[in-house]
């Protein structure tokens, strides 16, 4: 085969698997039984991505793909499977980092699998700056020898 086909063979490819995913992510989506809605009172980061406070709609679009939509901005999160208890109502879990909220889990309603989210490099950096803030802030030093 010359490269040409190869590049060829490689872009059909792509595209098949693209599409199969696609399948899968909507036909997923729509088993979870649809949307939570909820209001955060607060900017935050989802992946790399800053978010302002407000109304979102958050679907589990499939195994690995989480959908946020908001009144200005909308975002695809990836995330992984995590099983816990059910809880009655969906809810949305964030990791504090000095004043900067991420986006870590999504739990839907009544269901024992939520999603926790991939941290960013964005994310991973500020927690990094964190624990340094931490360390530092817990030294003491003393002036005078006790007498």
């Amino acid at each position: 085969m010359n490269t040409r086909s190869i590049a060829k063979l490689r872009t059909y490819l792509l595209a098949c698997t693209l599409g199969a995913v696609a399948m899968v992510s909507a036909s997923h989506g729509f088993a979870q039984g649809g949307e939570m809605r909820v209001n955060v009172p607060f900017a935050f980061h989802s992946g790399s991505q800053a978010m302002p406070a407000g109304v979102y709609k958050v679907s589990i679009e499939s195994q690995h793909l989480i959908l946020l939509r908001g009144a200005s901005r909308s975002a695809f999160i990836t995330a992984n499977p995590e099983s816990g208890r059910p809880a009655e109502k969906g809810k949305l879990i964030f990791q504090r980092y000095g004043n900067q909220y991420f986006l870590r889990e999504v739990w839907p309603a009544q269901s024992d699998t939520g999603q926790k989210c991939t941290k960013s490099k964005l994310e991973r950096e500020v927690e990094i700056a964190q624990r340094k803030v931490d360390q530092s802030g817990s030294q003491l030093a003393l002036n005078q020898q006790p007498q």
